[in-house]
């Protein structure tokens, strides 16, 4: 029986010692604790822990309820363990030294422990600018994260606080606690995800973009181009975006807006964007019309001092011509927008009356370039005579209309005799130069139409006024007038005074004439009709002309 408890009693011992060893693995000590040694014999352990209480005869009545126990002998007392090494105590390592836990730092096998005034082993902490980990071993170098903050640590073990380390060419800051800093800014440097400082890069953070110039500094307060591209960024390094600053509009993209229209929902406006930037004011964008502070104008008058002018931009902006209706009254615009007045409610006119008003109509423009010789634009040179001769007109007191005073495209079948139809206008002259279609002609010299009526060519919207004996004779004899004239003024080859259906005297219902002021095939008359001083001669030929034709001579 002896002999079975002791094997027992030393199995149990055997088991609790293995026990204490794998709890301190799993506890990952840095070390497996050493075993103790002590001087009680495996049979004092059976004989103290495992044997019964002595067996005693029953007692007497007056000891009934008393139970007595076996007396402690000296021998039976455990003997004091000696502790060495690692040991696990609850939950908390120590190690111990000739039977006391160590205090403060030391190394075991290569490695650094800290252990507080009780002697306890610190782990997962910071302590005096070390890192010591799970293990409780102190971090020798390099990057640790603890409690998901990163930190880093010098040769020595020593963490880097408040303070910038440059590691593996990226630059990182790390706090007065040493953690490393990111998805911040700091000092005007961004740190992004991973820590590392922003360089020479965009970023975008809590939804805001940001740029980081080739210092780490980011741009605040002030433009910058990057990649050709101007840019502006807020008080706050932010980007700015869908947001004027100042004339300047920034789009979504954070792009300046440059030779572009731009609607703004807060101002309920288009805006046009010129080159540079800038909105335009005051000033029209093709057929839009800008007004102070960059609002594109609907719906209203705009009274051009530039051009001297009156138009009228309807509720898309864009500004109208011909015949428009305003407040219940018809008004008439010019091709390019002009206003002339109300629409004439009469019908042709009254002959022998006249108003002081030529409608002059500068042939071609725009897409018809009419006749092209010898790098020479019809359309070009009827707007350079256009304008010599209005000036000329104007100075003598006549009110002159015209059909355009730009390189625009007006349609001559009916457009243009429509808009001086609706004009108390006295006269119309269409203005040209002529060509056979023979790069090498010799054929020169003036031709001035009138109206011939044709079947081939029923008047479209002129079915009372163009074949009308008034209208007919006061053409002719208008026609007759400024032949004459530019014949005497020029001393050109007289090509004709002739009559045709063309489209421009056809539909107008005053007295209209068509001139063909030279042959622009013709090399020499070419030449000659681009010259400044003969065209101040046509003009004082047509000028005299008109003279004549309203005195009646």
């Amino acid at each position: 029986m002896k002999k079975t408890l002791l094997a027992s009693a030393i199995t149990l011992s055997v088991f609790g010692l293995t026990t204490n060893l794998i709890y301190a693995e799993e506890n990952q000590a840095p070390f497996a604790p050493v075993e103790t040694t002590h001087s009680e014999t495996s049979t004092d352990k059976v004989e103290k822990n495992s044997l019964p209480a002595k067996e005693t005869e029953p007692s007497t009545e007056a000891n009934a309820n008393q139970t007595t126990n076996p007396t402690k002998k000296e021998e039976d007392k455990a003997p004091e363990v000696q502790k060495e090494g690692w040991v696990l105590e609850g939950n908390i390592w120590r190690f111990y030294e000739n039977n006391a836990p160590v205090l403060n730092w030391k190394k075991i096998h290569g490695k650094w422990y800290y252990f507080n005034k009780d002697g306890i082993m610190l782990s997962d902490t910071i302590f005096d600018g070390y890192i010591l980990t799970s293990s409780g071993a102190m971090v020798d170098s390099g990057w640790s994260k603890l409690q998901d903050k990163w930190y880093y640590a010098n040769a020595y073990g020593k963490i880097s606080q408040q303070k910038w380390e440059k590691i593996g060419g990226v630059w990182y800051y790390f706090d007065q606690d040493g953690v490393m800093l990111s998805n911040t800014i700091f000092d005007d440097y961004l740190f992004t995800n991973s820590g590392a400082m922003a360089e020479n890069s965009w970023v975008k953070q809590d939804g805001q973009w940001y740029y980081a110039l080739a210092s780490g500094k980011l741009i605040k307060n002030k433009w910058d181009k990057i990649g050709g591209t101007w840019y502006y960024f807020n008080k706050d390094a932010t980007m700015a975006s869908n947001q004027w600053q100042g004339s300047y509009y920034l789009k979504a993209s954070g792009a300046m807006a440059e030779k572009e229209w731009i609607f703004d929902k807060n101002y309920d406006s288009w805006f046009y964007l010129k080159s540079g930037g800038a909105y335009a004011a005051r000033e029209w964008i093709g057929s839009y019309y800008l007004k102070s502070g960059g609002y594109m104008a609907k719906s209203e008058w705009i009274d051009d001092s530039y051009y001297k002018a009156r138009y009228y931009v309807d509720e898309n902006g864009v500004y109208v011509t011909g015949t428009y209706k305003i407040d219940g009254k018809n008004q008439q615009f010019q091709s390019d927008g002009k206003w002339l007045g109300e629409a004439s409610t009469s019908h042709g006119f009254e002959k022998g009356k006249y108003n002081n008003i030529i409608f002059l109509d500068p042939g071609h423009g725009g897409k018809d370039p009419g006749a092209v010789y010898y790098n020479t634009n019809e359309k070009d040179l009827t707007m350079l005579v256009y304008k010599k001769l209005r000036k000329e007109l104007e100075g003598l007191g006549y009110t002159v209309l015209s059909s355009r005073d730009s390189d625009v495209f007006v349609d001559y079948v009916t457009e243009r005799s429509r808009m001086v139809n609706n004009t108390d206008s006295d006269i119309f002259i269409s203005i040209h130069f002529n060509a056979t279609g023979n790069p090498a002609s010799n054929t020169a010299g003036i031709q001035t139409y009138s109206y011939e009526a044709d079947s081939s060519y029923p008047s479209k919207i002129n079915p009372y006024w163009h074949n009308h004996p008034d209208r007919i004779s006061e053409s002719n004899r208008l026609a007759a007038d400024i032949h004459s004239s530019l014949l005497a003024e020029t001393g050109a080859k007289d090509a004709g005074r002739l009559r045709r259906s063309f489209a421009v005297l056809r539909e107008t219902n005053k007295p209209a004439v068509l001139l063909e002021l030279g042959y622009i095939d013709n090399f020499n008359e070419n030449q000659q009709v681009r010259s400044d001083a003969y065209q101040n001669r046509l003009v004082a030929g047509i000028v005299k002309g008109i003279q004549k034709y309203y005195a009646g001579q």
